[in-house]
């Protein structure tokens, strides 16, 4: 039998080993719904459609693999449109985010994907997963 100290020990280093080996969140974990990505869509043919054609992504995103969402999201939201950078709310920036993922044929979950409290800071920008 472990001494009460020790077995506190043992049981915070396994706590610890357990959330350190667990795969980082990646734009391939369903991180938005398919409804945001369709307001997304709407937001998009008004404000982005004009300069960025459907297929200008996929490159993008690719050249942006390993970085966190909330570096693209802020550079998107801070420079973009062209025209008037930073127009849009952050939900609505969220939203055509979404659809540019959905346009990356990322899997769309069940929950939006949230712009509050660091999610994006803590997921990753990576190649898309072919299952």
């Amino acid at each position: 039998m472990l001494p009460a100290g020790r077995l506190v020990v043992l049981s915070l280093s396994l706590i610890v080993c357990a959330s350190a080996s667990a795969e980082p969140r990646t734009i391939n974990d369903a991180i938005y719904s398919s409804a945001q990505a369709t307001v997304g869509g709407q937001l998009y043919e008004e404000h982005c459609l004009l300069c960025h054609n459907k297929k200008y992504f996929r490159p993008v995103l690719k050249a942006w693999d390993g970085r966190s969402l909330e570096e693209f999201f802020r550079m998107m939201s801070t420079s973009m449109p062209e025209s008037n950078p930073g127009v849009l709310r952050e939900k609505e920036y969220v939203d055509i985010l979404a659809y540019i993922l959905s346009l990356g044929r990322y899997p769309a979950g069940d929950t939006e994907l949230d712009y509050k409290d660091g999610a994006l800071q803590e997921t990753a920008i990576a190649d898309r997963r072919i299952l």
